[in-house]
């Protein structure tokens, strides 16, 4: 599983073919050693299992709900791939003019055509479901001290893209760093600036949290947390948290430093709650003042000037209504394809049918909306899916802030959870403006601290080996 999540970010984001066949294989190893790892378990005799590491257990519409997000490739791809008599498929909305137009071409009408418009396309994306369904599953199974290494490895995949970002712009927009693409700035491994800001944006958080651990005491070592704790004590954590921002507000992407400030200004919240019970008044303002001073002194290393040419208000506007008017094209094909979806993959062939005409002045590869391009391509399927994992959110939302009631403050089980999902968070903030779901680095990220998010917690609600303490 770490090599999954090390290497996805290497090739473009793993948005090329031959990088995808890695991952792909990468995923298969780690859902065949997930699926023996189970079968070990269930098979051994008064031994805990591997995978069943006191966590508590889930309801039946839970189980219901995660099975059938982990089942979604396979019954998506039946559903859009399995192909249907002509005569059916073109009484489906939306797909009649293209029957009408294969006579006009001098081409035969098929006796049996598949769901999707481009099979080949959703071919590919359901392929790349599956190591997002292995991150999503490592994350919800693996014993503790496995994910915190995983977390590790995180902010290793980051700190390369980050020494590949600064070695890029020291080099120059010709630089052979850039492998072919006409880049210029911070992009890392990634197709452009965006999709790096992306990706730091979602380790902020997992950053904070193991550097955090420097508050755990020694009785939690025994679950993981001394690994973190040892790696959190040095400068070089804080450094690398450093790096993080300065690299993220360098690539000038609005809409990722515009999700990381938010991220940021609610990890600052939630790591007040958890010390307001320890610190005193002038050390909470000293905390205070520490964390303002570092972002502050994270901004003094950047180009300002350039990034406040960015969010210049004509600019800022002309962006704003063009991605706009993508969004609203894309729902208009949404409603012409409901419920069926026009398949997965399939913008690119699809979307021309529906461009506005400032669209077709250049080539549009992504709605730069991904719930809209979601209805799309997957209709009523895609909103299904996005419901189920709206549903798990809320429900796992409200057993958090039950145990932190409990607990009196932000435990380490809890910490790990919260900010997994304010990680995760980040991503899908700027996804309404932006194709992020669509770099699999990025979704495979986001599935993986989804699933941390979603884990439920220890049996009985309080974090294993270490009992709350309660503030006098």
């Amino acid at each position: 599983m770490g090599a999954l999540l090390f290497l996805a970010p290497l090739v473009r984001g793993g948005n090329r073919a031959v990088a995808m066949a890695g991952l792909l294989a990468l995923a298969l190893v780690v859902l065949a050693a997930l699926a023996a790892l189970a079968l070990q378990g269930r098979r051994g005799a008064g031994a805990a299992p591997a995978l069943a590491d006191g966590l508590a257990p889930v309801t039946r519409w839970q189980w219901l709900a995660l099975a059938v997000l982990v089942a979604s490739p396979l019954w998506l791809g039946v559903l859009q791939l399995v192909p249907i008599s002509a005569a059916w498929w073109g009484s489906l909305a939306g797909r009649q003019a293209y029957l009408d137009a294969l006579p006009a071409l001098g081409l035969a009408v098929p006796g049996a055509l598949p769901l999707s418009l481009n099979p080949a396309a959703t071919w590919a994306s359901v392929w790349v479901g599956v190591p997002m369904v292995a991150a999503l599953l490592a994350a919800l199974r693996l014993p503790r001290v496995l994910l915190d290494r995983l977390l590790l490895v995180l902010l290793g995949a980051g700190l390369m893209q980050v020494l590949l970002g600064v070695a890029q712009f020291a080099s120059g927009p010709r630089s052979a760093l850039y492998f072919g693409l006409p880049g210029s700035g911070f992009i890392g491994s990634f197709a452009n600036r965006n999709h790096l800001a992306d990706f730091l944006a979602m380790l902020l958080p997992v950053w904070l949290y193991v550097w955090m651990k420097r508050q755990q005491r020694g009785s939690e070592r025994h679950h993981g947390d001394g690994r973190l704790a040892a790696v959190a004590r040095g400068p070089g954590m804080l450094l690398l948290g450093f790096s993080f921002v300065v690299v993220l507000l360098s690539t000038q992407s609005r809409g990722g430093v515009l999700a990381a400030a938010l991220v940021l200004l609610l990890c600052g919240l939630l790591y007040f709650f958890t010390l307001r019970g320890q610190l005193k008044a002038w050390q909470q303002w000293l905390l205070g003042g520490a964390l303002v001073a570092f972002v502050a002194l994270a901004a003094a290393s950047v180009d300002l000037q350039a990034i406040l040419s960015r969010v210049e208000a004509q600019r800022l506007q002309e962006d704003a209504d063009l991605r706009r008017t993508l969004a609203q094209a894309t729902w208009t094909a949404a409603g012409a394809f409901w419920p069926w979806g026009s398949g997965l993959g399939t913008f690119e062939s699809v979307f021309p049918r529906f461009a506005p005409a400032v669209a077709l002045q250049g080539f549009v590869n992504h709605a730069h909306n991904d719930y809209a391009q979601l209805a799309m391509e997957a209709g009523a399927a895609g909103v299904l899916l996005a419901l189920l994992v709206l549903a798990l959110v809320l429900w796992q939302l409200v057993a958090l802030v039950r145990a932190a009631r409990r607990a009196l403050r932000l435990t380490g089980e809890l910490a790990l959870r919260v900010f997994a999902g304010l990680g995760c968070l980040a991503l899908l903030l700027h996804s309404w403006v932006e194709y992020n779901l669509h770099i699999p680095a990025l979704a495979i990220t986001a599935s993986f601290l989804l699933g941390v998010f979603l884990r439920p917690l220890p049996a009985g609600g309080a974090p294993a080996g270490a009992a709350p303490r309660v503030r006098r």
